[in-house]
Formats: structure tokens, C-alpha cells, sequence
């Protein structure tokens, strides 16, 4: 590995000590200590004010190359100068017909990649047919992350679509049946048979596509911490490697095949050292199991998260939404989802789909951050709370896996009980004026009517339905700005 370069900037001016820069804050204050302005965040770090040099002192992952082990600085030597990431926006829209005409319109106005999310709705070959017409799927990289519905949808585009376009596929249609156990309350007893079945069918026709994910939404949205999700991200990883490699599979290829699906939450910072530290983490473990270099490099999909984003001024989601997207960007991921900023209020329309397909073209193309290999790297405050972020999830990761794995801490509770406690200090915060939501706790417009929700999207089906062979309680979706806007309702109403 080359060492990193380390001649200082502008050595022509005198270097300024911490003790320096402490002392010129403090003046600042008038009489305020800069322990004053440290806060305890949901991770349990105490975030400074301040950061210098000596913060980096004994962080030496920081300190290597894009492209090389442990990959913190990306997973490609040029980074997005290489390969800008992926636009994947979702769109929800049941109909297939109109799904194929929003997809068509998405992809030759910016969009890079198709997402099957919540919609289309397809349950035969003629629905994913319809859904598809006109969509070269050879060229477009495809994401579908879900349960025993990934599994279905691979079928039917193995007998909708000719052998050489599913051979040329990329992108990742993953199963993840821990996700559905964790969001449903139950799953099937065979659901790693299932996975088997599944990673060799698709590495026997669709060499190039992913077939497992590993979904952190479900966690992120019931209020879970930065460090919570990493932990039980690597706990879920390390539980498939497991049970694939026990059931005879090649543990490079199981790792290879993996796609980790993240959200982004509302702390900028902390958003970009989470999503870089599940590169370092990722690598470690992968390295441990015994996968070669391709193995620890992660596959990392960002999508903004649904707990902050509120029905009451809508509009706010917009900034909301672009501080996640370019925390992500920042981070390195390979795709991103920006939702539509009306998403809250229930289905989207065409002019909120395309400003969040245009608000990731604005980060390409205007902002360039496709000219930038690492922007994060070597900036003293994200590199600190990177480690410290991977140290705090790295020991709740080890406590999972003392417990025999993360099946056995979600049908414990252990999991559950963990982001309660979180998603309440959260609620707490925003009702003592602690944590700001604009337009919901704050800088609310008093002139603006809430306005009025729409017919949402239902959720597809699953070929899983009922009581399974293996339960746990489910998580519950935390919507922090619900209660705020089920009063303002309850006050219009009364007005």
C-alpha cells in the first residue's frame, strides 16, 4: 500500500495549536466553556464542536487509498470519476402500463437504474411483460430487496424475458427473509433453503446480478441509532454468510452475490460516517470469513429514510431529502433512492417524481461531486466519528453474536426493546423542542392548511402469508411528526 501523503498545506503559515483554537471559541462565548456546545447524540458519542488533526491520532483505515483494503475510501480506485452512482428512483405506480410510461419518460430524463419497490404490481408473466416493454433490463441495472417477492419476480423474469438478456443482467433482485421476519412477525421455516435455491439459480443464468440483500429500513424507520443499524446490518450479513457456507455454497461467492440497502437518516454527518464505516466494517468481517478481495468490497445501496419526513408543510422533505441524498454522495454508495417529497401524503404524481429524480442530477451534474474520488476523506470530523461509529457498533455486533445471532435476538426481543428505547428519546426530544423537525416543531406557516392525504399504494403481497414457522414481535414504523400533525388536523377541524 502506498503511504499517504502528509505534507501540510500552506506551510508557509504558523501552525495553530487546539489549545489556540479552544481559546479563541471560548472567547467568542463570553464566558461559556466549549463543553457547553458538546452534545450526546442517540449513538452515545459525545459530539465536539472542534475538530483538529490530533482527532486522527491512532485511526489508521483513514489513512489508506481508494480501491484498497479495508475500503473505507471506496471500492473503486477513481471512485465516481469512474462511474458516477446510480440514479434508482422508485416509482409507484401499480398499473403496469403506467409504470412502463413513468419508467420510459424516468430513464431518458436522468434516471440510471430500475427499481421495483412497492409497485409495479405483477403477478404474471403478461403483467411483467407490460411492465418492461420497451426497457433494454440488459442495460439497466435492476433492485428489488425483499422477501419470498424477490424469489418470484426472478421466475417469472427467467420465463419472461430470453436466456441472453437474463445472463446480461446486473443490479440485485436480493432475498432477505430476517427484514420480513423483523417487519411482519413471521417467516417461513425453510427461508435459508430458499436462499440457496435462489443464489444458485441466479448464478447459473444471471451471473452478474445480486440475489441477497440486506435491508436496514426497517430498523432505521422505527427509530434505530446509527450504530444500531450497522450492528444489526453486519449481524444480518454474517448470519447469511453463515447458513450459506453451512449449506455447501463457496463463501466468496455467497459474499459476492450480497447487496446491503441502507437508509439515510437526518443527521448529516452522521449519515456519512455510517455509511462509510459499513465499507470498513464490512471488509473486516468479510476478510475474517476467508473471502477473497471481491468479497469485501461492499455493494452499497443509500435510500433516504421515511421517519423524519412529515405531511405538514411537505415541501421541507425537499431539503430534507437533499441533505440525505448528498450525505450519501458524500459517503460513496453505489445507487441511491430519493423518495418523492410528497410521499407522506400517499401516492406520488409525476411533478414530485421528477424533482426527486432531478435533485440527484443537480448533485451530478451541477454540484460534481462525479468529479471527486473520496470528498469525505481526510476531513477530521467525519474520519473520527467513522471509528467511533464502527468501535460502538463493532461491540453491539459482538453482543448479538454472543446471543447466538440476530434471528435469536429478534425472536428475544432484544433487537425491539433496543430501538424502542431510542424511537421514545426521539419522540421525547421533539415534544421538549430538544430535536427540530422544520414545518413541524419549528418555523411552522400558521397560514398553511395541512394538506389533505391521498390514496395510498398498497403494499404487495407476498408469497408468505400467515403464521410462520418462525415468529418474532415486529418492529413498529416510528413517524415523528405524526402526532404533530394529528393536532394541527384536530384543530382545523375544530376552527
Amino acid at each position: 500500500m502506498t503511504a499517504a501523503n502528509h505534507s501540510p498545506l500552506f506551510a508557509e503559515f504558523d501552525r495553530v495549536s487546539r489549545e489556540e483554537w479552544i481559546a479563541a471559541i471560548e472567547k467568542s462565548l463570553r464566558g461559556r466553556s466549549l463543553d457547553s456546545l458538546t452534545k450526546r447524540s442517540y449513538e452515545g458519542i459525545d459530539l465536539s464542536p472542534v475538530a483538529t488533526a490530533e482527532d486522527l491520532a491512532g485511526i489508521f483505515a483513514c489513512e489508506g487509498l481508494p480501491g484498497q483494503y479495508p475500503y473505507l475510501r471506496g471500492t473503486r480506485a477513481a471512485g465516481y470519476r469512474a462511474s458516477p452512482w446510480l440514479i434508482a428512483q422508485e416509482l409507484d405506480i401499480p398499473d403496469p402500463q403506467a409504470f412502463n410510461h413513468a419508467l420510459r419518460d424516468a430513464l431518458a430524463n436522468g434516471q440510471t437504474a430500475v427499481v421495483l419497490g412497492s409497485s409495479p404490481r405483477i403477478e404474471s408473466i403478461g403483467d411483467l411483460r407490460i411492465a418492461f416493454a420497451d426497457i433494454e433490463l440488459n442495460q439497466r441495472p435492476i433492485f428489488l430487496a425483499d422477501g419470498a417477492r424477490a424469489l418470484s419476480a426472478y421466475q417469472l423474469l427467467r420465463a419472461a424475458i430470453g436466456a441472453e438478456t437474463l445472463a446480461q443482467l446486473s443490479g440485485c433482485i436480493g432475498y432477505d427473509p430476517l427484514h420480513g421476519l423483523a417487519q411482519s412477525g413471521s417467516a417461513p421455516s425453510d427461508i435459508y433453503e430458499r436462499m440457496v435455491k435462489h443464489v444458485q439459480d441466479v448464478q447459473e443464468h444471471s451471473p452478474r446480478l445480486g440475489c441477497i440483500a440486506v435491508r436496514g429500513d426497517v430498523y432505521h424507520d422505527a427509530g434505530a441509532s446509527a450504530v444500531q443499524e450497522l450492528a444489526i446490518a453486519l449481524a444480518t450479513g454474517v448470519a447469511y454468510l453463515r447458513e450459506m457456507t453451512a449449506r455447501g455454497l463457496d463463501l466468496s461467492q455467497a459474499a459476492g452475490k450480497m447487496h446491503f440497502f441502507l437508509s439515510i437518516g437526518e443527521n448529516f454527518f452522521m449519515e456519512i460516517a455510517k455509511l462509510r464505516a459499513i465499507k470498513l466494517m464490512w471488509a473486516q468481517v468479510a476478510r475474517a470469513f476467508g473471502g477473497d478481495d471481491e468479497a469485501q468490497k461492499i455493494r452499497l445501496h443509500a435510500r433516504c429514510g421515511s421517519r423524519n419526513k412529515s405531511q405538514l408543510d411537505p415541501y421541507t422533505n425537499m431539503l430534507r431529502a437533499t441533505s440525505e441524498a448528498m450525505a450519501a454522495a458524500m459517503a460513496g454508495v453505489d445507487s441511491i433512492s430519493v423518495p418523492p417529497f410528497d410521499a407522506p401524503l400517499g401516492a406520488s404524481d409525476s411533478f414530485s417524481r421528477r424533482i426527486a429524480r432531478n435533485l440527484q442530477l443537480i448533485l451530478q451534474d451541477e454540484l460534481r461531486l462525479t468529479e471527486l474520488i473520496d470528498p469525505a476523506g481526510g476531513a477530521w470530523h467525519i474520519e473520527k466519528l467513522t471509528d467511533q461509529l464502527a468501535r460502538a457498533a463493532w461491540k453491539i455486533f459482538q453482543d448479538i453474536e454472543a446471543g447466538g445471532g440476530l434471528l435469536a435476538a429478534l425472536q428475544a426481543e432484544t433487537i425491539q426493546a433496543s430501538i424502542a428505547a431510542i424511537a421514545q428519546r426521539r419522540q421525547s426530544d421533539l415534544a421538549a423542542g430538544d430535536a427540530l423537525l422544520v414545518g413541524v416543531n419549528a418555523y411552522l406557516n400558521p397560514d398553511e392548511a395541512s394538506p389533505p392525504p391521498r390514496e395510498g399504494v398498497p403494499p404487495p403481497a407476498d408469497d408468505f402469508a400467515g403464521a410462520g414457522a418462525i415468529t418474532a414481535p415486529p418492529l413498529r414504523p416510528l413517524r415523528l411528526a405524526e402526532s404533530f400533525a394529528a393536532r394541527r388536523q384536530a384543530a382545523g377541524a375544530k376552527a
